[in-house]
């Protein structure tokens, strides 16, 4: 547990010494937060709704999901590097397990962009856009709770990124083609609202509406009832098998490492 702090302690801290990178992360999601609302407005014209959706409704999706998106820090490439280094061969003999370390690494840097990032971005949007307020505080405090295992799907999904490249060496691909999937496949690019149902029912089969949209829907009380534990069952169930697919692949891949560099 000690090491597991100290290396979430070291992520959280190393955050801070980058104070220009940091401010204009927060800019860089603001900018998209304008740009996509400034998009939607345009296509919504003088229309109060379309499909029962509100312009509120998408401007609040986005900010939220994009507001998200820039917190929920993963890095597809640690495993990699570590093998074209050679530093793997010495986190294979550490006390604490290397996924672990990952992990205290990845939530340092969440923490850190969860009080400057999320907080900042969804402030400067409501200032400037505006968004609806959460239906009620039970469903803001639900959506804590949905956004959490939000993130535990995508980093099951980054683990299972991570581990490929004990065989194909370079992830960059397949970190790409994660990351263009889950844009548009959780809702961020094109709020799910809009799919026709045969394409969202194909999607509900997927992990990826667990990451963003469902968190989103719970805080606008589009989910409600015994249907929000239905959506938490469900982001529990993806992640169970998406570690569970990453654990197989650690252990195969530990027994054919090869080491680049060293």
């Amino acid at each position: 547990m000690k090491a597991f702090m100290a290396y979430l302690k070291i992520a959280f801290k190393s955050n801070t010494i980058y104070r220009v990178d940091f401010l204009f992360s927060i800019i860089g999601t603001c900018v998209n937060i304008f740009i996509y609302c400034a998009i939607w407005k345009a296509l919504y014209g003088d229309n109060i709704s379309v499909n029962s959706v509100s312009y509120e409704m998408v401007t609040t999706n986005f900010i939220l999901s994009l507001a998200m998106s820039s917190v929920f820090s993963t890095n597809d490439f640690v495993i990699q590097q570590k093998l074209w280094d050679g530093s793997i061969s010495t986190d294979m003999v550490r006390p604490i397990d290397l996924r672990v370390s990952i992990l205290a690494r990845d939530l340092g840097n969440i923490f850190f962009k969860l009080i400057t990032h999320f907080i900042l971005s969804v402030i400067i949007s409501v200032i400037f856009i505006g968004m609806l307020p959460p239906k009620s505080f039970v469903c803001l405090l639900l959506y804590v709770i949905g956004m959490i295992l939000g993130f535990c799907v995508l980093w099951a999904l980054s683990v299972i990124v991570q581990m490929s490249a004990f065989w194909i060496i370079n992830v960059w691909s397949i970190s790409t083609i994660k990351n263009v999937v889950v844009n548009v496949l959780s809702g961020i690019m094109i709020p799910l609202w809009f799919l026709p149902d045969t394409l969202k029912n194909i999607i509900s089969f997927t992990p990826f509406e667990s990451i963003y949209y469902i968190p989103v829907n719970i805080y606008l009380g589009k989910i409600t009832g015994g249907e929000i534990f239905h959506a938490y069952f469900k982001q529990l169930l993806w992640f169970a098998v998406l570690f569970y697919i990453g654990n197989v692949m650690w252990n195969k891949g530990k027994r054919r490492i090869f080491v680049q560099g060293g």
